[in-house]
């Protein structure tokens, strides 16, 4: 196990968290909600890069109560849908002091602990962050690059352990774009079991699973044979002024998948810039880049938002991962195939 001392983080370290040092209390722990279906109902709330208002009432014309900056974390208290809405807004969440925010404005949290893993080894395990944001410590084999930050639900490859003066132990990760080195607290990172990453429906033929996606209706269905077996609303590409990046509409198929990805964009998503460390479950369906992956610098599906790629939510994601071919094993950070599931996007 690697030793260093605190001191060795604090001096490379700027946190780059909206007004300094942010230090979450993490003594109680929402639970982590299993199932194969999606859940709006966390109790937690991130406030995502722009800020966040909270109104007197469930809609954007009545008084403004609060305003909220980037990474301020609600409690959630109750969920509404809001018929009269269009789609993309018609759910808010009612806060502790009874004003209502839109869901759209947050991304949904746990804030959960996690006893770390002594004997991680160097051969690489596959964690997620558990908490609404973590400070990633910059190694110094990166240069001078900044210190960044990991938000709830990404995903990141782990390759050793350490431990500072006062024992707390730190988990070293390698992002897979650049190669560079981050520690980050050990208690907010989950290491994934191999058994949560094993296929789903592995006995249904690779010919009988489909997805078909309706860009019009911002929805994706997935199908054994004539029979949907899941669904998710979705954000697609988004035609901006003279940019056009709407997904390609086609027959595709899913070739390429990688449990992590290091994505990086021009367009500022929060905290970290244009770089998007440990997007989750990513599955690539063109040779372009064009994939289905968890999303976490948004929460306004069912309108077009990507830059291309068919943004879902983190369980989605990782449910169209899992389930589509080509299989990938537990344990590998990419796998390249010929073959896949089919998407149609209509």
């Amino acid at each position: 196990m690697k030793k260093f001392t605190r001191r060795q983080f604090l001096e490379q370290s700027t946190l780059l968290a909206a007004g300094g040092a942010i230090i979450l209390p993490l003594k109680k722990a929402a639970p982590i909600l299993p199932g194969r279906f999606l859940s709006w109902n966390e109790k937690l709330g991130r406030v995502f890069s722009g800020g966040a208002e909270s109104f007197s009432e469930p809609a954007v014309s009545a008084n403004v109560i609060n305003r909220f900056k980037e990474n301020e974390v609600l409690s959630l208290k109750e969920t509404l849908t809001i018929n009269h809405l269009a789609a993309a807004k018609s759910q808010w969440h009612r806060l502790e002091d009874g004003s209502f925010l839109q869901a759209s404005a947050v991304q949904p949290v746990t804030n959960k602990l996690n006893a770390p893993k002594l004997d991680v080894g160097s051969s690489g395990f596959l964690g997620e962050i558990t908490v609404p944001f973590t400070d990633a410590w910059n190694s110094r084999a990166n240069g001078r690059k900044p210190n960044q930050i990991f938000y709830y639900g990404t995903t990141h490859w782990i390759y050793g352990l350490g431990e500072d003066e006062e024992r707390n132990l730190y988990y070293l990760i390698r992002e897979d774009r650049w190669g560079d080195v981050y520690y980050v607290d050990a208690t907010h990172v989950r290491i994934i079991p191999e058994e949560e990453l094993q296929p789903i429906s592995p006995e249904v033929p690779e010919k009988q699973k489909s997805i078909r996606i309706h860009l019009g209706e911002q929805i994706m269905f997935a199908y054994e044979g004539e029979q949907a077996v899941f669904m998710s609303p979705i954000a697609s590409g988004l035609l901006t002024g003279n940019v056009d990046l709407t997904t390609p509409k086609g027959t595709f198929i899913v070739n390429y998948k990688r449990p992590s990805r290091h994505m990086a964009h021009g367009e500022r998503f929060g905290s970290n810039g244009g770089e998007l460390f440990g997007v989750p479950w990513v599955s690539y369906f063109t040779d372009t880049g064009i994939a289905f992956h968890g999303t976490y610098w948004h929460n306004d599906f069912t309108r077009p938002k990507s830059h291309g790629c068919i943004n879902l939510p983190i369980p989605a994601a990782k449910w169209v991962y899992l389930w589509t071919y080509p299989v990938i094993s537990p344990r590998q950070e990419k796998h390249v195939s010929q073959y896949g599931t089919s998407v149609e996007i209509l």
